[in-house]
């Protein structure tokens, strides 16, 4: 009988139970799935329940992405020719976090933290294939452009509202869903001091995923042969989100929207190259304390040279020289800095917050160099095919917006120095989503598509019909 009170378990059994009935049921319009995904995913992130068992929130948008990425892999039909170059570098990265979850269990880690790791480590990433194979037609594209922009307007009024307002317009369980209340308490102080959150429940993943709204409203402002009713969009996308982002009081997201400004802006002319220098001067300032000394008197964060997380480059090398294939999943790796005489102990996490405020220490902690460098080919590998098939787009507007989410997707890889906000609610699924969406728009878009034309996942291939090269057929003259 303890197999049916285990939360973890029924809840894999639900999601068995719930993609059996999906894929014996006829299959609604794909632009319903899009529709609820990308609402649930970008405006309403938090949106959910409480799991108690775990003391974790269970957000909507986690539980749809685990039926349709359980159905990909048991039920669609997968297009390995599709992932050709970038999917070996997946199954290398599957394998290290594999061999992570082994080593975790057999060393005493507790199973429920190991697998909510797996999950948000491994089992997230899925989203990118069935992203990536579903979608991947013009109209599906086009409309998830649109309707991201519209939720990037309406997230970001929300979050404004919040800086005047207060947590008064916060809805529980739609809006706000979190264990305690210490993301809440950014914006129950006094209105000069709030940082606002939105609907992300916390200031950094807002301001992490702001960044990419505001690189594809920038992109299209500045991009070539935009029409100007999509010009006037973007510039009402790019002030009210580079408004709420200041409002987050994020060091990280401010230093990384200067970065994804310049490398648009190089973009668009190389003669951006020139300002490179006042832009380094700029970050040298900025990190020296002049404008953190200003967001640290209007946000009550704590100024760099206090912060804790200016330890984090000599605790990632102890970990190298100590522990270089990480301690496994479900486990944690307590590095003392203080004193020249550190210690090292690895002991076995009590929940997934038993870590650090940075994804890639976290991501070294767990599965070592080789999963830092799997994860880091991964992403190159996405970058260098996504670029390759940009050149093959003809559209001016789909171009704009790739590139300009493309930049934002990068810079939130910086972000994530600092900040651990892939592990929450608005981070990895988001993510991933976002760059498999970019996958889907390139392979739409492409003249000479290097792969065979998407079909829907929810039909099986007709036998009759036959598909002729055009470059095939011959015309006498």
């Amino acid at each position: 009988m303890f197999f049916f009170t285990d939360p973890i378990i029924l809840i894999l059994l639900g999601l068995v139970a719930i993609s059996s009935v999906i894929a014996l049921r006829p299959r609604s319009s794909p632009e319903i799935w899009l529709l609820i995904m990308t609402l649930l995913l970008f405006g309403l992130p938090r949106a959910g329940i409480f799991v108690p068992a775990v003391g974790l929130p269970l957000p909507l948008a986690h539980i749809l992405a685990a039926v349709l990425i359980m159905e990909w892999l048991l039920i669609c039909h997968h297009r390995q020719k599709v992932h050709k170059s970038y999917g070996k570098f997946f199954l290398v990265y599957a394998a290290i976090a594999g061999i992570g979850l082994f080593v975790g269990l057999s060393y005493g880690s507790h199973y429920k933290i190991a697998f909510i790791e797996l999950f948000l480590y491994l089992y997230s990433i899925g989203i990118f294939f069935y992203v990536s194979e579903a979608f991947a037609k013009k109209h599906f594209f086009m409309s998830f452009v649109w309707l991201l922009l519209t939720i990037s307007i309406l997230v970001s009024i929300y979050g404004i509202a919040q800086k005047f307002i207060g947590s008064s317009i916060l809805i529980d369980k739609l809006t706000y869903n979190s264990a305690t209340q210490n993301a809440s308490s950014y914006i129950v102080s006094s209105q000069s001091m709030r940082r606002v959150l939105s609907s992300y429940g916390d200031p950094n993943v807002l301001a992490c995923q702001l960044l990419v709204f505001i690189g594809i409203g920038l992109a299209m402002f500045i991009g070539k042969n935009i029409s100007p009713r999509n010009r006037v969009i973007a510039v009402i996308v790019v002030a009210l989100n580079v408004t709420c982002l200041v409002f987050t009081g994020s060091r990280a997201g401010l230093l990384c929207l200067v970065l994804m400004t310049f490398l648009i802006f190089l973009w668009r002319s190389r003669w951006t190259l020139f300002t490179a220098p006042a832009i380094i001067v700029f970050i040298v300032m900025f990190s020296g304390g002049m404008i953190n000394g200003y967001i640290e008197s209007r946000f009550g964060t704590h100024a760099l040279h206090g912060d804790h997380r200016i330890n984090f480059p000599s605790m990632a090398w102890q970990m190298l020289e100590t522990s270089p294939l990480g301690c496994g999943l479900g486990r944690m790796l307590l590095v003392d800095v203080q004193e020249l005489g550190w210690s090292l102990k690895i002991i076995p996490a009590t929940s997934i917050w038993n870590g650090y405020n940075s994804f890639w220490l976290n991501l070294f902690c767990r599965l070592g160099l080789p999963g830092v460098v799997g994860f880091i080919l991964i992403l190159v590998a996405l970058v260098r095919h996504i670029r390759r098939q940009l050149k093959l787009i003809q559209d001016p507007l789909v171009v704009a917006v790739i590139v300009g989410a493309l930049i934002g997707t990068i810079c939130q890889l910086f972000i994530w120095i600092a900040n651990n906000t892939y592990m929450l609610p608005g981070g990895s699924l988001n993510f991933w989503f976002m760059t498999g969406m970019l996958v889907a728009g390139c392979r739409a878009y492409a003249v000479e598509p290097d792969k065979a034309p998407a079909r829907d996942l929810w039909t099986y291939p007709n036998p009759s019909m036959v598909f002729i090269p055009v470059n095939s057929i011959q015309t006498n003259k």
